[in-house]
């Protein structure tokens, strides 16, 4: 299911907005301070996920999601005690309303004192750019910390999900086919899943998840190797009774074809250097060859099968972040997922040097969190809504944002939608917006 528009009414208790999605995959949400953007992704990607608490406090009539053949209506009743979601689904093309249907109760209980994790995290994200430019001292960082070690500091029960009931079965259904995630303005930091500190570098953390997957991928490739190197020998004597009836031209273009991928892959970190074209390439006097050189050509295609969507991606993130990036490059590395090395700085050694990722500016890492989510973490359909894409970036950087989406959009087959109040974001694509106004 695709959701065509997003509508709400008396939000705050005053503003009623249309959100009409394009259908070229990018929106471009803009609007004055105050009028709900962020609310409306934040509520749209609570509803969705099941995180109907968000709607506890949040003040509006109706908030509507419609799809190509229906829409749902979703609002709210409140008792002294209870409140209660409701969601109605109207079919367009028979223009009928379903009753509506009660799907959560929230307890509304006293107002807690507790931070909750999103809080603190917005706090930290202050707090780290003060330090950064000694505006602050690091033992009010140090104590803040430590604070954050304590368990009680949290509001866990913010985190859970209100009391659902019984979901009516076309709504757990739909909901199954409807992937929507946000990508906060704040995004360089994160909460760890268990123990230890409370928050994470979410760069490091990128970093780690990108090493998992090629580790995946290397597993999954090995064991396509293992399979058809089991029965090799049977084949190639099969192959060989049957000859081939590819020419000598044709194997040694394959060949050429062969080897070009796998460069391809060896630089980006994904095989070791590697080359068959100068050794294997054969003449009309080795016709006992072609059979066998035709199976190889043929198996070494299916083991190098598992990196190809993996390959696109990391090809993809490269070139946007080493289009934008200064005096660095990106590279990857089985090991630590991504590195980055100076191109004007050398070490000792003469090499270039390392630049840890830590080390990156804000404007580096909010650009290589948001792109490594858009490119690694979304799947054909889904649905990403960005938050104020802008901060921390240079205007040269914002100017190239809607084309680099529109690559990724067009690889990845996501939606996209942007809340933003940079005109530089938006710079040529004025098609693309969609405004929020107040009350005149």
């Amino acid at each position: 299911m695709k959701i065509t528009k997003i509508s709400v009414k008396k939000l705050f208790g005053v503003f009623d907005h249309d959100i009409p999605l394009n259908e070229g995959g990018i929106t471009i949400v803009i609007g004055e301070n105050g009028l709900g953007k962020t609310v409306l992704l934040e509520a749209t990607t609570a509803f969705f996920a099941g995180n109907f608490r968000f709607f506890q406090d949040l003040e509006f009539e109706q908030l509507n999601f419609q799809f190509e053949d229906q829409v749902w209506e979703v609002s709210k009743s409140q008792s002294t005690e209870r409140l209660s979601i409701l969601v109605a689904r109207q079919f367009l093309s028979k223009s009928l309303k379903t009753k509506p249907e009660k799907i959560a109760e929230i307890d509304i209980g006293e107002k807690r004192s507790q931070v909750s994790r999103f809080e603190y995290l917005r706090e930290m994200q202050l707090l780290e750019r003060l330090n950064a430019t000694n505006a602050i001292s690091e033992q009010r960082m140090l104590d803040y910390r430590r604070a954050a070690l304590h368990a009680s500091m949290f509001d866990e029960d913010i985190f859970r999900p209100a009391k659902s009931r019984e979901l009516p079965s076309w709504f757990k259904e739909a909901k199954k086919r409807i992937s929507i995630r946000l990508i906060e303005t704040q995004r360089i930091i994160t909460a760890k899943e268990r123990g230890g500190e409370a928050y994470i570098n979410r760069v490091t953390k990128s970093a780690k998840e990108l090493s998992e997957l090629i580790a995946a991928t290397d597993k999954t490739a090995s064991q396509t190797a293992t399979e058809l190197d089991g029965t090799y020998p049977n084949r190639l004597v099969g192959k060989l009774r049957q000859g081939s009836a590819d020419s000598f031209e044709e194997l040694n273009a394959a060949l050429s074809e062969l080897d070009d991928r796998r460069k391809k892959l060896s630089s980006l970190g994904l095989l070791e250097g590697t080359s068959d074209a100068d050794i294997l390439r054969i003449d009309d006097g080795q016709h006992d060859l072609s059979s066998a050189l035709k199976l190889y050509i043929d198996d070494s295609h299916k083991k190098l099968a598992p990196y190809g969507a993996i390959a696109s991606k990391l090809e993809l993130f490269k070139g946007i972040v080493n289009r934008r990036f200064k005096h660095k490059a990106l590279e990857f590395d089985k090991k630590s997922g991504f590195v980055f090395r100076s191109t004007v700085k050398r070490d000792a050694s003469g090499k270039f040097e390392t630049i840890p990722p830590m080390k990156l500016s804000s404007g580096e890492q909010n650009e290589l969190i948001l792109f490594y989510e858009l490119i690694f973490k979304s799947s054909e359909g889904d649905m990403i809504f960005i938050d104020e894409p802008e901060v921390s970036l240079h205007i040269s950087w914002q100017n190239k944002f809607i084309d680099d989406l529109k690559e990724i959009s067009s690889i990845n087959r996501v939606s996209i939608v942007i809340a933003t109040h940079s005109p530089d974001i938006i710079g040529e694509n004025w098609d693309l917006k969609v405004e929020l106004k107040g009350v005149e």
